[in-house]
């Protein structure tokens, strides 16, 4: 299942539709909608990844199967029993200021995915204290040395992220999941 969360994978279909947006933005967005509560079939997740690509091309059928292996992946590991988690973030042979800039690109789909879902039910303040620290996070400076200690920092924070958000999906999860639709513009 890892090839699925391929980083490399999402940034070439990034490339081959001349995409604005990025790929962990794109994860982070899908994965805040889902940890919302909100459910897409895959002909919306269609339509609404290739508005947050924001390219000047259409996938191809191949990025097509990879974007609902993405869908399909993301909701079977947030619903999983255990604690996974991948975020499609660079690889750990990328420097550290890259893959700190996709953490918060991440959290930023995230936080815009997230909004987009009507919640009837108020968060909790942990929730509230999750988004926040998403927020900051997002505003990440990723002029960064290559060092032990950034490397420390940054996997303490990925995985920081990482369990924060099975922590809103598990809030956030309804008896009845909402089919979401994507509105006229995300932009």
């Amino acid at each position: 299942m890892q090839a699925v969360f391929d980083f490399d994978r999402y940034a070439q279909i990034c490339s081959d539709v001349a995409a604005v947006g990025q790929p962990a933005e794109l994860h982070g967005h899908l994965v805040g909608r889902l940890s919302a509560g909100a459910r897409l079939d895959h002909t919306t997740w269609l339509s609404v990844a290739t508005e947050l690509l924001d390219g000047r091309g259409s996938l191809t059928e191949a990025g097509k199967v990879a974007m609902i292996q993405l869908y399909d992946a993301s909701l079977a590991e947030l619903s999983g029993s255990g604690f996974d988690l991948t975020l499609v973030l660079p690889d750990d042979n990328a420097a550290i200021d890259h893959r700190t800039a996709a953490l918060g690109q991440w959290c930023e789909g995230f936080l815009a995915g997230f909004g987009m879902v009507e919640r009837s039910a108020q968060l909790s303040e942990e929730a509230d204290g999750v988004l926040r620290d998403f927020a900051a996070i997002s505003q990440v400076q990723t002029d960064l040395d290559e060092s032990e200690a950034n490397e420390v920092d940054f996997m303490e924070v990925m995985e920081y992220v990482r369990m924060a958000t099975l922590m809103l999906f598990s809030e956030c999860q309804t008896a009845d999941p909402k089919q979401d639709t994507p509105p006229a513009a995300l932009h």
